[in-house]
């Protein structure tokens, strides 16, 4: 009898010893297929409409991963001042944080976000997937380090009032006074600066401007002029960091630009982004320019009733003077920085793989409300089944970021810069400088705050 309680006894021991190991292996499988169960990822992230896209994930990925994502979304000047104030305690409450171009340098020379080269590498993620633009945004310094994930590229596309423009009454009166046909911007046949500036004159009547663009502000200002610029062979200061603004190029950009006031509501000069649409919606622009979701809308029925299907979507005009046979436009975006002093930075990229990289999370982020950075989000047929009205636009996007995108001035006191050529412009502008009086004075000021880091 007792042989036989033994034999129970080891048994039961038996199978409660096996039925550890398996449980242990199977722990250990979970471990090793969710080595970052627990961890807790905060974002620090602006307030809009792709951030707000991404939340519905978030739930999706931590049963996934067990890494809980929280996100705080902030204003770009609130989420600025509560990055540095983190920062600069030292309290690793951010694990990744928005990574915008105006205040890359600053967080980068501090040492407050890390590279992601190793990252990529360690992942065997080909950036060459992603949209060149997208990854080019997050590049800097002199090795061209990645330092931050792709998470938005854009850039201004032009848009025209199509319907205006094939009018035969319109083009006979165009060629009645300018002598020349009305051109018809394509991506092959982009308008030059002076064929620019006729039609904007040709199209100012009434209550109808021929142009239109928000220069409010130092951001707007800034982003007005320096397109301009670079379009005429301009540059704001060279690869030694001298100031290259003394320059007749420079000139000729402020020229070009205080012509094309002429032909702009009075009121644009102090406009916020996104003050133009109104007059664009109801008929009253020629022309303007927009981001990318300002084209995507523009011939939508719902949002643009007045105008939808008379939008047409052009390339920036250039300057032949330049010897260029483009002109520039200002890539705007930025990316998702993994912060030097997270607790996480494995799991904080495993989040970022594991929705911008997969094409059908980026793809379903995108059609509800995020942004495109993989190159097959954007050939996806499902995006022009969404945006049927668009369809024209998507080849205008691609060619524009591919081709006539720069990433602005990237310096630890870009904005100090960017205050003095919105400021020069303005005054410009306004009558208060000449464009040779402007270039001078934008030249002396800019070198100034380029020799702290010559």
């Amino acid at each position: 009898m007792g042989s036989q309680r033994f034999a129970l006894r080891r048994a039961w021991i038996v199978a409660a010893l096996a039925t550890l190991a398996m449980l242990f292996g199977t722990l250990s499988t979970l471990a090793q297929e969710r080595p970052h169960a627990g961890a807790v990822v905060t974002i620090g992230d602006l307030a809009r409409g792709i951030s707000d896209a991404y939340l519905p994930f978030l739930s999706e990925f931590e049963a996934e991963t067990g890494i809980r994502v929280e996100v705080e979304q902030l204003s770009f000047g609130a989420l600025f001042d509560k990055m540095m104030l983190e920062f600069a305690a030292g309290t690793g409450y951010y694990d990744i944080v928005y990574l915008s171009p105006g205040f890359m340098a600053t967080l980068i020379d501090a040492g407050y976000v890390i590279t992601l080269d190793e990252y990529f590498d360690a992942h065997g993620l080909d950036t060459e997937r992603f949209l060149a633009a997208a990854i080019d945004i997050n590049r800097y310094g002199p090795d061209d380090a990645v330092w931050a994930y792709p998470y938005l590229a854009d850039t201004s596309v032009f848009l025209y009032r199509l319907d205006l423009f094939q009018d035969p009454d319109e083009r006979a009166a165009f060629r009645e006074r300018y002598g020349y046909e009305l051109p018809l911007p394509t991506i092959d046949a982009p308008m030059t600066t002076d064929q620019f500036l006729d039609v904007a004159e040709f199209f100012t009547r009434g209550d109808m401007y021929g142009f239109a663009y928000p220069q409010g502000g130092t951001a707007y200002g800034n982003l007005h002029i320096l397109p301009w610029v670079w379009t005429f062979g301009g540059e704001y200061y060279d690869a030694d960091f001298n100031a290259t603004l003394d320059d007749p190029r420079v000139v000729e950009a402020f020229r070009f630009a205080q012509r094309l006031q002429a032909f702009q509501p009075a009121g644009s000069l102090g406009w916020d982004y996104g003050d133009h649409i109104p007059m664009l919606c109801d008929g009253r622009l020629a022309m303007t320019a927009g981001w990318f979701h300002i084209g995507l809308d523009a011939n939508n029925p719902d949002v643009c009733p007045a105008v939808a299907g008379a939008i047409g979507y052009a390339p920036p005009p250039y300057a032949p003077s330049s010897g260029l046979d483009h002109g520039f436009t200002v890539l705007g975006g930025g990316g998702l920085a993994v912060t030097a002093d997270s607790a996480n930075p494995d799991a904080a990229f495993t989040f970022l793989t594991w929705l911008f990289a997969d094409e059908e999370r980026a793809l379903a982020w995108y059609l509800s409300g995020g942004a495109a950075t993989l190159s097959a989000v954007y050939d996806a047929p499902e995006v022009t089944e969404a945006w049927p009205w668009a369809r024209d636009f998507f080849p205008v996007a691609n060619h524009l970021l591919a081709t006539t995108t720069k990433q602005r001035p990237t310096v630890p006191n870009s904005n100090e810069i960017f205050e003095v050529m919105a400021e020069t412009w303005h005054n410009v502008a306004l009558g208060r400088l000449t464009p040779e009086e402007a270039a001078r004075s934008a030249h002396t000021r800019v070198d100034a705050l380029l020799r702290a880091i010559r």
